[in-house]
């Protein structure tokens, strides 16, 4: 299913950004998708942009073969399903216009979200998904915590960030509704649902291996977070 205007997306179906299926793909977890599946009233689906990040054009290079034959394989197995909508793209446009013009330095505006994940908050809104499979930190906190972002910019830069309220107010109206979640949270269900329990007396160890996986492939979890859950199960 590549590329079809969809009507009929359940609204518990989740959609992944390209950045948690990397982080899947390079630690081997993308099994997770296929055992989970079955597991809510929805489907795994993502949008023709993300398609193109973490499928078409990793594909042309050599050292990204292997995790976009895994990706593909998903959408071969209609684990994963590719979806279009009619208003995605006007969606994006605003979303892309208001998120790049939220901070500004040195009166610029800064450039801080990009086509595959403004294209995965469209079509979210536009399908009324809530759920946002995405590990990419920037628009997560753009979402969830801008002041936060803000304080973390200023820290970077070591300059004033001025804030575009009026953008910012409108941006999070949009993205309001959404439930951003990241592939350590997936990998979780997963654990507390028994997909790890072929790994017998290391079960706990198996998981812990999983999230330390997914940080280093690029997830935006701290050490912390990590060692935290795991003293907890």
């Amino acid at each position: 299913m590549s590329g079809n205007y969809s009507n009929n997306i359940p609204e518990d179906s989740i959609i992944c950004d390209s950045s948690s299926l990397i982080s899947l793909s390079d630690s081997c977890l993308l099994w997770l998708l296929s055992n989970l599946v079955g597991s809510f009233k929805g489907y795994f689906v993502i949008t023709k942009a993300v398609e193109y990040e973490s499928v078409t054009r990793p594909l042309e290079m050599k050292s990204h073969t292997l995790g976009a034959v895994r990706v593909k394989k998903m959408l071969l197995d209609d684990v994963i399903k590719v979806v279009e909508t009619p208003n995605s793209k006007a969606i994006t446009s605003e979303l892309s216009s208001l998120g790049n013009s939220i901070f500004h330095i040195g009166g610029k505006p800064l450039k801080l979200i990009h086509e595959g994940e403004t294209e995965t908050l469209a079509v979210a809104i536009d399908l009324k998904l809530r759920n946002v499979l995405i590990d990419e930190r920037t628009t997560r906190m753009l979402v969830e915590a801008p002041f936060d972002m803000k304080a973390h910019l200023e820290d970077e830069f070591q300059k004033k960030i001025e804030v575009n309220q009026k953008n910012l107010d409108r941006f999070l109206y949009m993205t309001g509704k959404l439930n951003l979640f990241r592939s350590t949270e997936l990998a979780i269900t997963g654990y507390e649902k028994g997909l790890f329990k072929d790994y017998g007396e290391i079960e706990k160890r198996a998981i812990e291996a999983a999230l330390y996986g997914l940080k280093f492939s690029g997830c935006s979890i701290s050490f912390s977070e990590i060692e935290e859950y795991c003293m907890s199960i």
